[in-house]
């Protein structure tokens, strides 16, 4: 006795997309690209907003150190004798500081910075 063979007829080939799947399919990837370079751009804005505000804290930190300095060092010329508790070698530190920030380093950092950002 010969063994019975199953139905095949069921098994069909796959039908073809029609033209409106693939014009739908063809449709997100477009807006899968364009979210997918909306995002990139929006990690990218991220990052430099970052770096910027990180900039900005460091020259507020360093305007900071400045301003104390110049009080301290007006404090100095100002006050008595027993109120002073720099030594001579301190203050000459704290000009030589002082002299460095006049010289337009820092400022020219700045300003460099400042245009550069304006720009862009």
């Amino acid at each position: 006795m010969t063994p019975k063979l199953p139905n095949l007829n069921a098994i069909q080939a796959e039908t073809p997309p029609s033209s409106s799947t693939s014009r739908q399919s063809k449709k997100e990837k477009e807006l899968f690209e364009h979210d997918k370079l909306k995002n990139a751009h929006n990690r990218e804005q991220r990052a430099r907003n970052v770096l910027h505000y990180a900039i900005l804290a460091l020259l507020g930190l360093v305007g900071f150190c400045l301003a104390a300095g110049i009080i301290i060092r007006v404090i100095h010329l100002v006050a008595s004798e027993s109120v002073m508790w720099l030594t001579k070698a301190q203050l000459d530190t704290l000009d030589d500081l002082f002299k460095l920030a006049s010289s337009g380093v820092l400022g020219g950092l700045l300003t460099r910075y400042l245009t550069r950002n304006v720009e862009e």
